[in-house]
């Protein structure tokens, strides 16, 4: 359970006076006006750590230490961010500097922070996000519909199979908001070479790598504010923008050893001097679901040419899922193993992440198709910021129809 710290609100004396306590260095302060609450509580979130904030008299003041130039907090109505609504929380960009928080208490997201440059770009590009959205507002409520439909009957109990389907009609929306995402991720690209030196450029960027090649996203980052880059964010993205020189054609496969669907002993060496496509995917994918059929049609096609294909779930925390997608789907036909995903009892942090097969090849979406030669070295990534499926038809076919 997470501790809960009681910020006592020393600015209540403070915003009588007619000059402001200064700002001793290395801290921020927030100046806290709150619309729809008179007095009771909010919170300050600065994962993991939880803060109450007392708002008395619509007001609240928060003094801190700020360890970075460029923080990012969330101000909330309840002290468990993961399951709250959009209304319910506001994100904040706080800089050492005195600053001021118009608080909404009926929907937080309408919340305005001045005296941060921060957030005033994110502002900026909030602004140019919305507006994109604002052409698809039909699909975007056909999603929303699709979501509180899921969520009415997993309370109510349904069968996998009766929310199995829905997440079909989950795909279907989201497919109809494609076109909107892929706008959006252009404007926010667009606005990162714009404005390089804005810490929201830095922030945005780690959401952006995913789509890009390793030179492109190279440039982008020679480009931005070196003193952000010492941050833990910024040493985040240099490390993540690195990893997009594995798991390309070119390089050599990263070899593994693990325990297959039967318990047997797999290990990608295993099929050197073959041609094997690696799926990564998962039961809960279901666009991943939706291709195995196609998945089926080349394996039969191809197998007896010297094609096999490995399917690594990311299905470690459910076993019995990824077992009976195996044989629903038919695709018991191949080999399959886990990615080997472990987390400390208990607890989110990561553990013998050495043994994961999804981080050995940069898979960050699923699904993901990489194709290793005989040698060991990749030909072919498929999805997750490499070609289509139509490009790996059209790579096997020369590979296998012309010999």
């Amino acid at each position: 359970m997470k501790k809960i710290i009681t910020l006592v609100a020393v600015c209540i004396a403070v915003l009588a006076c007619k000059q402001e306590k200064p700002l001793e260095d290395g801290n921020y302060r927030i100046n806290g006006t709150v619309t729809g609450l008179e007095n009771g509580e909010v919170y300050l979130i600065n994962y993991p750590d939880v803060d109450t904030v007392i708002v008395k008299n619509g007001k609240f003041t928060i003094e801190n230490n700020i360890k970075e130039k460029v923080q990012a907090l969330y101000m909330a109505k309840s002290p468990n961010l993961q399951q709250m609504k959009r209304e319910e929380v506001a994100s904040l960009l706080i800089e050492p500097k005195i600053m001021d928080l118009d608080l909404n208490y009926q929907d937080f997201s309408k919340s305005k922070l001045t005296g941060s440059i921060s957030q005033d770009d994110q502002y900026r590009l909030d602004k140019i996000r919305i507006e994109i959205a604002d052409n698809y507002k039909e699909e975007q409520n056909y999603f929303d519909s699709v979501r509180e439909k899921y969520s009415e009957a997993a309370k109510a109990g349904a069968s996998e199979e009766e929310l199995e389907a829905i997440k079909y009609e989950d795909n279907d929306a989201r497919g109809k908001l494609e076109p909107m995402w892929e706008k959006q991720k252009e404007a926010t690209l667009q606005f990162i070479k714009d404005n390089p030196k804005s810490y929201v450029s830095l922030q945005s960027l780690r959401y952006q790598i995913s789509d890009l090649k390793y030179n492109e996203a190279k440039a982008i980052l020679e480009q931005l504010n070196p003193a952000y880059l010492k941050t833990e964010l910024g040493k985040g993205i240099i490390n993540d923008i690195e990893k997009l020189r594995i798991g390309i054609p070119g390089a050599k496969a990263a070899n593994f050893e693990t325990v297959d669907i039967n318990g047997d002993s797999l290990k990608l060496d295993d099929f050197k001097g073959k041609y094997v496509l690696i799926d990564f995917w998962a039961s809960w994918c279901v666009p991943c679901r939706k291709g195995n059929p196609h998945l089926i049609s080349l394996y039969n096609k191809y197998h007896p040419k010297g094609l096999e294909i490995l399917g690594v779930s990311d299905d470690d925390r459910a076993h019995d899922k990824w077992k009976k997608a195996v044989e629903k789907d038919g695709i018991g036909i191949w080999h399959h193993v886990l990615r080997g995903l472990e987390y400390k009892k208990g607890t989110y942090e990561r553990i013998n992440m050495d043994k994961d097969i999804s981080d050995s090849y940069n898979i960050h979406t699923l699904p993901t198709k990489i194709l290793v030669g005989p040698d060991g070295i990749i030909v072919g990534r498929y999805g997750g910021g490499g070609e289509d499926d139509a490009a790996m038809d059209a790579k096997l076919a020369e590979l296998f129809e012309t010999n």
